[in-house]
Parts: C-alpha cells; sequence; structure tokens
C-alpha cells in the first residue's frame, strides 16, 4: 500500500493538476486588464461630454445673469454699471474654459498639456517605498511601473489599478477646484471639500498624477 501511494502522486504530479487553476488566473487577469482599458475609454468621453454640458450651461447661466441684471437697474433707474463686462469675467470666461477642456480630451491635445504640466511634478512616491529594500529585483518593479515592460498580465493589472486610483485623485481635485471656484456650498461642510481636495493631492502624489492620463490618448 505505502509503495502504490507514492507511484500515484508521483503520475497526479506529472498531468499537472493545478495548470488549469494557474490557466484560469491568468484569464481572469487578462479580461480585467480589458475592462480597464474599456473603462478609460468611456470615462474620458463622458468626462469630455460633463465638461460640454458644465460648459454650455455655464454661458447660457450668463446671458440669464445678464438680463436679470439689466432690468433689475432699469426698474430701479439706476445707472447701469459695466454689468457685461463683469459677468463676463465670471461666466463667459469659465465657460470658454470647460468648453475647451471638453475639444481637448475628444481630440487629445488637453491631454497632452495635462500630461507636459503634471509630469515634471515628484509622485509615484508609492514605487519609492516598495523599493526601500534592496531585496527587490529592480527588474519585476521595473515591470510594474511600466506597462510596456510588463511580462505577465497581473503586472499589468496592478498597473491598471494604479492609473484607476490616479483617475480617482484627478477627479477629486478637479472637482474640489470648481467647488471652490464656484462657490458651491452643497456639499455641506467646506472642510470636506478641502479634506477631498487635498486627499486627492495626497494620492496623485502615491500613484501618480499622469498616470491614468495615457489611456485617454
Amino acid at each position: 500500500m505505502l509503495s502504490i501511494f507514492p507511484q500515484s502522486f508521483i503520475k497526479i504530479l506529472s498531468e499537472n493538476p493545478f495548470g488549469d487553476l494557474f490557466a484560469g488566473i491568468e484569464d481572469f487577469f487578462n479580461i480585467l486588464n480589458e475592462f480597464f482599458l474599456v473603462f478609460f475609454t468611456y470615462v474620458k468621453y463622458i468626462f469630455a461630454f460633463i465638461l460640454l454640458i458644465i460648459g454650455i450651461m455655464t454661458l447660457l447661466r450668463y446671458r440669464g445673469a445678464y438680463r436679470y441684471e439689466r432690468m433689475r437697474v432699469q426698474n430701479k433707474n439706476l445707472v447701469e454699471p459695466d454689468l457685461k463686462s463683469k459677468l463676463k469675467q465670471s461666466h463667459v470666461i469659465l465657460g470658454s474654459i470647460y468648453l475647451c477642456m471638453s475639444v481637448g480630451i475628444f481630440f487629445n491635445y488637453f491631454t497632452y498639456f495635462l500630461i507636459w504640466i503634471l509630469d515634471p511634478l515628484p509622485d509615484r512616491f508609492l514605487f519609492q517605498f516598495i523599493n526601500f529594500s534592496d531585496n527587490i529585483d529592480p527588474t519585476y518593479l521595473n515591470r510594474i511601473a511600466d506597462i510596456n515592460a510588463s511580462v505577465y498580465a497581473y503586472e499589468k493589472t496592478i498597473y491598471y489599478a494604479f492609473s484607476f486610483v490616479s483617475f480617482i485623485a484627478l477627479v477629486q481635485i478637479f472637482v474640489c477646484i470648481w467647488t471652490i471656484v464656484n462657490k458651491n456650498n452643497s456639499l455641506g461642510n467646506p472642510m470636506l471639500v478641502y479634506s477631498l481636495l487635498f486627499s486627492g493631492i495626497v494620492e496623485g502624489m502615491f500613484f501618480g498624477f499622469t498616470t491614468c492620463l495615457h489611456f485617454f490618448i
């Protein structure tokens, strides 16, 4: 009986019973990588469309605000100030910026501009924390930090996960800046806005501000 067990065990190992499991895990990471690619494609156009709507609504708000202020001044027989230039500074310029950002994301030039502006910033400190020890192979770390150098599917998945956090950081920063500039108090406590802003900055410093932008091109 004891002599039969080793032979049976060796036969099972020779058939590679874990081969299907490893192949299934590899397929899972490949599907997950494909999901991230489609996700960033959707997000690019959805984000650009949202900016387009915000820009149009900002310009329409300018027209309504200008007409309202002009009627109010005329009804009170007041000397009309330079309303058009005053409102133009806060509405037309802001709306034009949103429209330029939207078109720039559609045609990639605003994405290139963001990469050019944000790339010199010191970030991706997470890789420095991982590489604090000399025991980690720098070649392996490079395969995680650079998706073009990745060999296995899970290495690309790690990079996509970092890119996702980088995207969340940029969204937090943009939304918080927009809320502060527009003096929007819908979020209640202003400390929440500033907390989200600083947490977005910290996330960008850890995972990179431009890590996700390359998938928008």
